[in-house]
């Protein structure tokens, strides 16, 4: 069917009408992007692997230690780039996000622009994929973030419109070249490439020459890629695999997780009505059928090498999503969903504009648009529910300026110093401020090969389930720990092991006497001293239980005397404990004595 006899008006007014409308959507687009712009608190791990890898350190999170804690190869190249030429890397990723989202717009509406034959006789040429997504609250969301959710779904959007407007040769090796860059993007992108090879093999004229074509340059570019990424740091997937047990299935909070993003985004319910009409006005061709099989098959000999929308959409679309079930979808809501949205409303636009006349056409396109805007808001005015939460609400632009606050006082302490800092989940982006000689993600493992492969006891919030003990803190010779520390319960108290940077409150896991007397010239530094607390104990010692003693010793060896080299104080210890001169107990609660937690 030509352009002139699938619209009723002028194939020109037809261009005005899609120009028009995509302009407005990414104008549109643009300002909603902007007004949800914030920074996520997980991109601080690229960063800091860029920082240190301009800075000559290698692809690393602490110098002279390989662990991959990223996903995102391609991205943090790209980020530690921008760094190289001065620019600040919150600013340079939400530059480069809200240019991938504009991006993404622009291609799918000019996918409705190619793929206009398809329209039914009298039905406007609208893009409403671009429209609806220009709506869609939380694909807005990710425009920012400082992530790489804006680029991998451009790279796979743009992979997604090769294989189906193209056609060719070079369409299907521009495909291949695409999803590589999307699976160095972030390796899940082996999903896409697996669907559009299954794709290719269905639909293409020439399956096997399409398919080699496809996977060409992920043979020769990514296999290499992979290859010197496992020398480089000894393990076949990312740490992050391994942290958060991709490799083991979590369907329930899969299920949820899924559960959520449609009851948000209910308008996709149309789209599975949509589909049932179709099937159910081409009912006649199945009548009589004993096996459909041959018939779907000669169906697509017939039709190879023309665009499969259907097909291909189905393919991108349900691959992910079994992905996503499977692995427990994500913490952060929404997320795992923005690859494939696009491409959910481009198949809402699809059926639509097959299975309906022009009235029922414009009233779907109006209810798409009403229900994208007009979203199920299961957050209402929190920022969690149940074990997801809605980053661009839990990180306002406060919580960026305070980290960077909060960051300098550190990295003022912490300067020329070897000091080594444990931290919890939401302190990624103040760990990045305060730049500390070693910093080690406690609460999943994303940055520590030991905390990353430990076996997880009970399934609990996703990327979140696998925590370090305070044995294996004080084994790494962890000096502090910033996150989560009960106050005194007297004010201005000081706690044998708390120690505050003005007015930033963090334990100590060892205390190394060449730190804390370096510290402590700097009045804004308080803690107990605690050679001097030693001093004092071993006074009044010979006045203790002996089982006291000995639990004490158990927690000052592990927190004192194994770091440091001072035999006198330790001598009256052992000395106390065993007079006959058999060694003592080992066993330790590693708790600090009761009068001084």
């Amino acid at each position: 069917m030509t352009t002139e006899s699938a619209l009723s008006y002028p194939p020109r007014k037809a261009i005005y009408l899609l120009i028009g409308l995509a302009l407005a959507a990414l104008i549109t687009g643009a300002l909603h992007a902007y007004s949800l712009k914030y920074v996520n608190d997980d991109c601080f791990v690229s960063f800091r692997y860029a920082k240190n890898l301009i800075n000559g350190l290698g692809l690393v999170y602490n110098a002279g230690e390989r662990v991959e804690g990223y996903t995102n190869f391609l991205w943090t190249i790209i980020i530690a780039s921008g760094m190289k030429m001065g620019f600040d890397p919150v600013q340079f990723s939400m530059v480069l996000g809200i240019v991938f989202y504009l991006l993404t717009l622009l291609l799918y509406a000019c996918m409705s622009w190619k793929l206009r034959s398809t329209l039914g006789q009298n039905l406007f040429l609208i893009p409403l994929a671009a429209i609806a997504l220009s709506l869609h609250r939380d694909f807005n969301a990710y425009a920012t973030s400082g992530m790489e959710t804006s680029l991998f779904t451009f790279l796979v959007s743009s992979a997604f419109a090769a294989l189906l407007t193209g056609g060719s040769p070079r369409s299907y090796f521009g495909a291949g070249l695409l999803l590589l860059l999307a699976m160095m993007t972030r390796p899940d992108g082996v999903i896409f490439a697996a669907a559009g090879a299954v794709y290719l093999l269905l639909a293409a004229k020439s399956p096997v020459k399409s398919f080699l074509l496809l996977g060409a340059p992920i043979f020769f570019i990514f296999l290499p890629y992979w290859i010197w990424r496992y020398s480089y740091y000894g393990f076949f997937f990312p740490n992050t695999f391994y942290a958060k047990s991709i490799d083991l299935p979590y369907y329930s909070q899969g299920l949820t997780y899924t559960f959520m993003y449609f009851k948000t985004y209910y308008v996709f319910i149309l789209t599975a009505l949509l589909g049932i009409v179709l099937i159910w006005r081409h009912r006649k061709i199945f009548t009589g059928l004993n096996n459909p099989l041959p018939w779907v098959k000669d169906q697509l000999r017939a039709g190879a090498g023309r665009p499969r929308p259907v097909l291909l959409s189905l393919l991108f679309i349900l691959g992910y999503l079994l992905f996503i079930i499977r692995i427990g979808g994500d913490f952060m809501f929404a997320r795992f969903f923005v690859p494939i949205t696009p491409m959910m409303y481009f198949l809402t636009e699809h059926l639509i504009n097959k299975a309906t006349g022009r009235v029922v056409h414009l009233v779907l396109v109006a209810v798409v648009v009403v229900a994208t805007i007009f979203r199920f808001d299961l957050f209402g005015n929190g920022a969690v529910v149940g074990y997801v939460a809605d980053e661009a609400r839990y990180y306002s632009g406060e919580t960026l300026k305070q980290s960077q606050s909060h960051g300098a006082v550190l990295h003022k302490y912490f300067e020329g110093r070897d000091v080594r800092v444990a931290f919890w989940a939401g302190g990624l982006m103040l760990m990045y401020y305060a730049d500390p000689f070693y910093a080690m993600e406690a609460s999943a493992g994303l940055t520590d090969t030991s905390i990353a492969h430990t076996a997880i006891r009970e399934r609990g919030r996703p990327g979140h389930e696998k925590q370090a003990t305070l044995e294996y803190l004080m084994k790494k010779r962890i000096h502090f720990f910033v996150g989560p520390v009960d106050p005194p319960t007297e004010p201005g108290q000081l706690v044998l092991n708390l120690v505050v940077f003005d007015s930033i409150l963090a334990k100590i896991i060892v205390y190394d006497n060449a730190i804390m007397s370096g510290l402590a010239a700097f009045p804004g530094v308080r803690f107990n001293r605690f050679p001097e607390y030693l001093d004092s104990y071993i006074a009044e010692m010979h006045s203790y239980p002996r089982e006291k003693v000995e639990q004490d010793y158990g927690y000052f060896k592990p927190f004192y005397f194994d770091v440091n080299n001072d035999r006198r104080r330790q001598e009256a210890f052992l000395s106390f404990l065993n007079p006959a001169g058999n060694p003592p107990r080992s066993d330790s609660t590693h708790s600090p004595p009761a009068s001084e937690r």
